[in-house]
């Protein structure tokens, strides 16, 4: 993924602290960096215009991609080389087609429907051009309903069209007016920056961006960490197996069979094969619950080795060992986790 920063000329944003941002940015390996200038709040114009062209100029510098958000109205001052336009919604689809074959564009993913699409098929707009990004939201409660957003960027992936969305700093400085947070998805808002970008990776984003302009150095090392789409569960670790524990730190895969009670694993008896030893039974055995990972013991043959998430309330089985608990708050995440996705556990 090629995550991104956002900065803003012009709002109670220190210059010096903004460009430091970029700099710190670009050193943890983030490539793109939005910025609007359709901000309402934007202080004296004389002081807008000299930070803007500050952020242009050092991002250039750090090597970022620049996506400025613009409208039909002013798109024209800021239509040069390096600058991706993220188009506002007053674009015809004409205009959208005209620009798409001289430059990088970028749709509004929250509000394009199909007739859009369809329309821009028909008058043969450059898809080569073209990636989306959707809005945040300043108004608390008014970000998007999770199954509308994947349902947004289904439609887009189906032409191939790139898809980012942006995540909240929780502990950094929120922008300007509000302070409430610049997510995209309304679930979002008051999650950790870490849970927000792991949440997106989950729901299949192409690249992340942090909304607000002053995120905290923690909350970037997040963000950078997020580089594909696979689904990293934070977890308590339950067992004292060593075998248990080193076969639980690998990256696994869901198969594509989904069954109904447990996420299985494709790789947990292959895991426990290379290795050559086997895994004991634990005792007690007890229920198991929503969250709970397991893996199957040496009393279940040639399931030895077996990982899953348990998705049910599921009764004590000797032959499966609970070896740790997805945290309570991230147990929503296995929801979301689709058929042959990526997923690994983090121990906290």
């Amino acid at each position: 993924m090629q995550n991104g920063i956002s900065i803003y000329a012009g709002l109670d944003y220190d210059s010096e602290a903004n460009l430091s941002l970029i700099e710190t940015a670009a050193a943890l390996g983030f490539k793109r960096l939005f910025t609007s200038v359709q901000i309402p709040e934007t202080s004296a114009a004389e002081t807008f215009q000299e930070d803007f062209e500050d952020i242009l100029a050092t991002a250039v510098i750090n090597g970022f991609e620049i996506i400025l958000d613009v409208n039909s109205q002013n798109f024209s001052q800021y239509d040069m080389e390096g600058i991706i336009l993220r188009l506002d919604d007053d674009f015809t689809t004409q205009q959208i087609t005209d620009l798409s074959h001289r430059r990088k564009i970028q749709l509004n993913a929250s509000t394009i429907t199909v007739e859009v699409l369809d329309n821009l098929l028909e008058l043969g707009a450059n898809f080569n051009n073209i990636t989306a990004l959707h809005n945040f939201y300043p108004h608390p409660w008014t970000g998007l309903d999770t199954y509308f957003f994947d349902n947004q960027n289904r439609i887009l992936h189906d032409l191939g069209i790139e898809v980012g969305a942006f995540v909240p700093s929780k502990k950094g400085k929120r922008r300007l007016p509000l302070r409430e947070g610049l997510p995209t998805v309304e679930d979002c808002r008051n999650f950790s920056t870490d849970l927000s970008a792991r949440f997106m990776a989950a729901l299949g984003v192409d690249f992340i961006i942090i909304g607000d302009g002053q995120p905290t150095y923690e909350e970037l090392q997040a963000v950078a960490a997020i580089q594909s789409d696979e689904v990293i569960f934070h977890a308590q670790l339950l067992s004292n197996d060593l075998i248990t524990t080193e076969i639980l730190s690998r990256q696994f895969t869901r198969r594509a069979d989904v069954a109904k009670s447990v996420i299985r694993a494709i790789e947990g008896r292959q895991y426990l094969k290379e290795t050559n030893e086997s895994i004991p039974p634990e005792e007690p055995s007890i229920q198991r619950s929503f969250g709970d990972v397991t893996i199957d013991n040496e009393n279940f043959g040639r399931y030895a080795g077996e990982v899953q998430i348990i998705q049910d309330v599921l009764p004590a089985d000797g032959r499966v060992n609970i070896a740790a608990h997805i945290v309570d708050e991230e147990i929503f995440l296995t929801g979301y986790l689709k058929p042959d996705q990526r997923f690994s556990f983090k121990f906290i």
